[in-house]
């Protein structure tokens, strides 16, 4: 994908930084200027399907063909804005990122699927973290295993799939997130440009989607928008690895997302009621049919403790309790921790 984006504005220092960092997304072929002459004279020869502009760069208001979307970069003091009433605003001195961001986002409400050439052969790994145990320590290791795909090298998007999301602590909620996603399937927008609109770093370097931030969001989305919703995301390729924090159930949703994943890490704690939990789990037929994806990790794995044995199913690895840290501090023990076999999980090596 190659959009191709041009620049004007008469503050040459300014477009230089801009462009630069824009210049690094990949997507982007930027162009600058510092006249509107020098734009419409590129134009003849050159089509941009967005132009970014100071609305004070000319006195007229300018006209834009339908091909290209128009966005205003504004500022407080800026004295032409009100001359473009129906065109997205961008605040000009803020974050690059965040600009970019803006600009995604609005071209991707802009843009249908149809005139994207984004389809490639997926490449990307789904792996599904899931425990019929509550308190089991699931979203913890589903943080812990995307950080250290992070720190092996690889890409990482990190999505939780739990009705009352537990990975804020570490994945702030500020916006819709998947819920975006849900939008585009049923609208004319980009997907793959929405997704990257909101695509968000977190502090152990991998990416994230906000999750469900209401439970009426959670209980609206259908099994099949999020079967569709993993297998676009794989195809726009932005990722090596997706990793998914199911909830505890076995509803619509999570059974979406483990029929859609390439491996299942299910994590188990010992216990006379996990024990219970997981025997009642291992007669499922949705596992059984599964059962070939399955990996265990054992967590809060105490000397002498055994526990249920899933029945013809590998055991990636053993985490030890840690007692109370902080969970920055869990997550980096458990990151570093040597007895977890991440071949299991290394499904496209």
């Amino acid at each position: 994908m190659n959009i191709k984006i041009a620049i004007i504005d008469n503050d040459i220092n300014y477009l230089e930084r801009l462009s630069g960092v824009l210049q690094q997304y990949n997507e982007l072929s930027v162009a600058v200027f510092t006249r509107i002459e020098s734009f419409q004279q590129t134009m003849e020869f050159e089509d941009f399907q967005i132009v970014v502009f100071n609305p004070d760069i000319s006195a007229q208001q300018l006209i834009f063909s339908d091909k290209m979307m128009p966005v205003c970069l504004c500022t407080e003091e800026s004295v032409n804005r009100n001359l473009y009433q129906n065109i997205p605003i961008i605040q000009k001195y803020q974050r690059i990122s965040n600009i970019y961001k803006q600009i995604i986002k609005n071209y991707a409400e802009h843009v249908k699927d149809s005139e994207m050439d984004y389809f490639k052969a997926a490449s990307t790994g789904v792996i599904a973290v899931h425990s019929p145990i509550g308190g089991s320590g699931k979203t913890t290791l589903s943080l812990a295993i995307a950080g250290k795909l992070h720190k092996m090298g690889k890409s990482v998007l990190f999505l939780s799939m739990e009705q009352c999301n537990s990975s804020s602590v570490c994945c702030d909620i500020k916006e819709e997130g998947i819920t975006c996603l849900v939008e585009a399937l049923n609208t004319n927008s980009s997907f793959e440009l929405k997704l990257k609109g909101i695509l968000k770093q977190s502090a152990g370097g991998f990416y994230y989607i906000e999750c469900f931030s209401r439970l009426v969001d959670y209980d609206d989305v259908k099994d099949e928008e999020i079967e569709k919703i993993i297998k676009k995301i794989k195809m726009c390729d932005v990722c090596d690895y997706i990793v998914i924090d199911t909830g505890s159930t076995l509803d619509g949703v999570n059974k979406a997302v483990l029929y859609s994943a390439d491996r299942i890490v299910v994590v188990q704690r010992s216990g006379e009621l996990a024990d219970a939990k997981l025997s009642l789990f291992d007669r499922q037929i949705l596992v059984n049919e599964l059962r070939e994806k399955l990996c265990v990790v054992k967590n809060f794995v105490m000397q002498g403790t055994r526990g249920y044995e899933l029945e013809n199913v590998p055991v990636a690895g053993e985490v030890r309790g840690y007692g109370t840290l902080t969970h920055n501090d869990l997550l980096g023990c458990i990151e570093q921790e040597n007895n977890m076999e991440m071949s299991y999980l290394l499904i496209l090596e």
